[in-house]
């Protein structure tokens, strides 16, 4: 039989910091997974979602605007979109809502819509064709014309709101990732 006695020492502090960096380093890790997943779920399509699915991007501005990045004060990772990107459209997809009407750029028209000014006669391929307006029947068909053209070409500027049906993608993208999420942390405070 033999006898042992045996000292240990706790270094709480270097316990700690070991463990707070690593920690730092996983939420990194589990952030870049759970942004791969939401990006995966948003499909390019110039058609809508429907509701309850992931949203969809035309040009994939929303996939491209969803990242991570890890809080190490409070020991969090917060993903998104970042509205400097997209603006607040990717809230209002997660959660349904209503957006204010697009921004969108107007060419100011400086057409004189009465008899004897000036005005859209037709449409053409890059434009509208303008002509003197000598009739009140020529200032009518120039105002309904002027009303039919886009904004870049000098017609009205939309303001009507648009509604969105909650279109979550944040959300299951979190759900799917739960089941491995621990894996992160499972052996990540290594001695050393």
């Amino acid at each position: 039989m033999v006898n042992a006695k045996v000292k240990t020492r706790l270094e709480k502090q270097k316990v700690l910091k070991k463990t707070r960096a690593s920690s730092i380093a996983t939420l990194g890790r589990a952030g870049a997974y759970i942004r791969g997943i939401a990006k995966k779920s948003i499909k390019i399509s110039p058609q809508p979602a429907p509701p309850g699915k992931p949203p969809r991007s035309r040009k994939g501005q929303l996939k491209r605007a969803i990242l991570f990045a890890v809080e190490k004060a409070p020991g969090r990772v917060v993903i998104g979109p970042t509205a400097t990107d997209v603006g607040r459209i990717g809230h209002t997809h997660e959660f349904g809502g209503t957006e204010p009407p697009k921004k969108r750029k107007a060419r100011k028209a400086n057409w004189k819509l009465v008899v004897g000014g000036h005005g859209p006669i037709r449409k053409g391929a890059k434009g509208p064709e303008v002509a003197k307006l000598n009739t009140q029947a020529q200032v009518d068909r120039a105002k309904r014309i002027a009303e039919s053209l886009p904004p870049s070409q000098g017609g009205p500027v939309s303001k009507k709101a648009r509604k969105y049906p909650p279109r979550p993608f944040m959300g299951p993208a979190l759900e799917v990732s739960k089941a491995r999420l621990p894996k992160f942390w499972a052996n990540s405070v290594r001695g050393g």
